[in-house]
């Protein structure tokens, strides 16, 4: 071999030194890989138009389109066919291995046969419910494992700074909504004026922000919560502006909810960032840091009237779920409230049909398609309407691949925490619940299980191919981790061939 073959062999590495990230091997010209990096670039797009179209839908639903049924409520599966576009362009540039698209497909042919299993034997049921229920078990997931695959750590927090950007905005208008009346445009529907958001107490509404209902304000400001801590952890990514800003705005939010499952969900999540510190001193430090920076905030914000009305509001929602609860105890209010779940659900797995009633039936769309109007036929909880729609034996099964996916999550954010990781154990916090008994009929509630599970592996493939991180002006951080190509050549190497 001559001098020039051995140049022309140190430029041209073959691709299977380029895949080492997972993504199909073989040998393709330098042509094919400049289009794969297109289309892993196009699939990044359409990623971050589904998270846009996750915050924004609601607004349009509600307020740019509430008196027209017909619009209104198909946006509600908008994401949809975004998702169907990430696949396209996903299989085009081969970014997932065999494995994980033999699982996919495994998936939806599985859920299909039960849809068309349960179409035999129940004549009564609506093939397009049917198709429903295949679209909220299944049609989403595998965005979580294109997120994983194409998502750099660079993309992980643009969305994080994106996240803490809005916080603000955000805050404002839930402060806003809370204040009006309940009959306010503010606190419109998503359908027509007449129907407004849940009373928090004291003629209070939850506020939703740009959301349909206050779920989804709710998952909003958690998954932003675990980029503000990260923020404190390293501040290389964001500005102190937008970091100080988003703190002030998410305590501020913490009464005006009007939720308890979102207070809740925020000292969890410190319970867990807390956890964490056991493996990694500076997550322990930081934690306690913000926590410090939040009471501080707290109490200056009590001097503010809207503030001390939030706290009032709270306090009385807080006080009418506990003489609701049996035994008007914090024991029924909260512990039975989280446990009553997987409790009632393991007692209807004797009395449901082996194939269940149906899948997608205990959503609204079921409910509006066989009983004309919305509301919870089956269940109103996840593992409830799941044993009664899929009957018990396919139900444990799901719900078994859930509960481990869960935990296989939180074992690889462990690991990359006590490595010195700590965003990927982070955003496992904020969404550690509904990874196991999240919400997949009511779409917001399933656009942020994906969002945030997606991000979450995401942020631990780039710790595992040491993804670099670019500051904000474009130069590298104090960390100066080599680039990786994922499952391509990388954007130096193809500046540098071009």
């Amino acid at each position: 071999m001559n001098q020039e073959d051995t140049e022309r062999k140190e430029i041209d590495p073959p691709v299977e030194t380029i895949s080492e990230s997972g993504t199909a091997p073989g040998t393709y010209p330098f042509r094919q890989l400049r289009l794969n990096s297109y289309r892993h670039r196009t699939v990044r797009r359409w990623i971050f138009t589904y998270f846009f179209l996750l915050i924004f839908e609601g607004a349009l639903r509600k307020w740019l389109f509430a008196g027209i049924p017909l619009i209104s409520l198909p946006l509600s599966i908008v994401r949809d066919p975004v998702a169907m576009i990430i696949y396209f362009f996903a299989w085009r540039a081969n970014v997932l291995p065999k494995n994980i698209r033999a699982v996919c497909w495994l998936g939806l042919s599985g859920f299909l046969l039960l849809g068309i299993i349960q179409l035999v034997a129940n004549p009564g049921l609506s093939f397009f419910v049917m198709l429903y229920g295949v679209r909220c078990y299944w049609l989403h997931v595998p965005l979580i494992f294109v997120m994983g695959a194409v998502l750099t750590r660079q993309d992980v927090l643009r969305i994080g700074r994106w996240l803490l950007l809005l916080a603000g905005p955000m805050a404002i208008l839930m402060i806003a909504q809370f204040l009006a009346p309940p009959d306010s445009i503010l606190n419109r529907g998503m359908f027509s004026e007449g129907v407004g958001q849940i009373e928090a107490a004291l003629g209070r509404v939850r506020p939703a922000g740009t959301f349909s209902y206050n779920t989804g304000a709710g998952s909003f400001n958690l998954l932003a919560l675990a980029f503000l801590v990260f923020s404190f952890i390293d501040n290389c990514w964001t500005s102190n502006r937008t970091r100080w800003i988003a703190t002030i705005s998410l305590v501020e939010i913490l009464p005006i909810s009007g939720s308890r499952g979102f207070v809740l969900s925020t000292a969890l999540f410190a319970a867990f960032a807390l956890l964490g510190g056991s493996a990694n001193a500076r997550l322990r430090r930081v934690t306690l840091q913000t926590i410090a920076i939040g009471g501080a905030i707290f109490a200056v914000l009590m001097f503010t009237s809207f503030f001390r009305q939030g706290l009032e509001t709270f306090a009385a929602r807080w006080n009418e779920a506990l003489d609701a609860s049996a035994a008007g105890s914090v024991k029924e209010s909260i512990v039975m409230r989280f446990f009553g779940e997987f409790i009632r659900a393991f007692k209807l797995l004797g009395d449901t049909p082996v194939i269940g009633y149906g899948i997608g039936l205990g959503s609204n769309f079921g409910a509006a398609m066989t009983a004309g109007g919305l509301g919870f036929l089956l269940g109103e909880t996840e593992w409830e309407r799941t044993v009664l729609e899929m009957g018990p034996l396919v139900a444990v099964l799901w719900l078994g691949v859930r509960c481990g996916f869960g935990f296989f999550i939180a074992r690889q954010a462990w690991s990359c925490l006590r490595r010195g990781h700590a965003l990927p154990w982070l955003l496992f916090g904020t969404e550690c619940v509904a990874f196991f008994n999240g919400s997949t009929a009511q779409p917001t509630q399933l656009g942020f299980v994906v969002v945030t599970t997606g991000l979450c592996l995401a942020a631990i493939k780039s710790v595992e191919r040491g993804d670099s991180l670019l500051a904000p002006d474009g130069k590298k951080t104090r960390r100066q981790i080599p680039y990786p190509a994922v499952g391509l050549a990388s954007a130096d190497m193809l500046r540098d061939r071009s």
